[in-house]
């Protein structure tokens, strides 16, 4: 099972985790995407915004990445994969068995 947290500005003021998920620490892996595809996706959803500025897309995906190095969090980048892709390497890198 799997369940999907996004980052805020919010939780990003602090090089903590969120606290909602602190409890999940040994289960969390990080996903991150290239800032200058992060703003493309913002730029359609709210054109000339703070929110769809590189510079801020640039921030947020380096102070996430800090936080999970911080935290020893493994992460991947996910802007050239599939799920399929990504379900794999996850899984890979957390040595996780296939159930049927």
């Amino acid at each position: 099972r799997a369940a999907n947290y996004p980052l805020t500005p919010d939780d990003l003021e602090s090089s903590d985790l969120p606290r909602m998920v602190k409890p999940y620490k040994h289960k969390l892996y990080g996903l991150t995407i290239l800032p200058e595809r992060l703003q493309a996706i913002r730029h359609e959803r709210r054109p000339d915004s703070t929110y769809s500025q590189l510079n801020t897309c640039r921030r947020e995906v380096s102070d996430a990445q800090a936080m999970f190095r911080a935290h020893g969090v493994p992460f991947t980048n996910t802007t050239d994969k599939s799920v399929e892709e990504l379900a794999v390497s996850i899984m890979q890198a957390c040595q996780l068995k296939r159930r049927f």
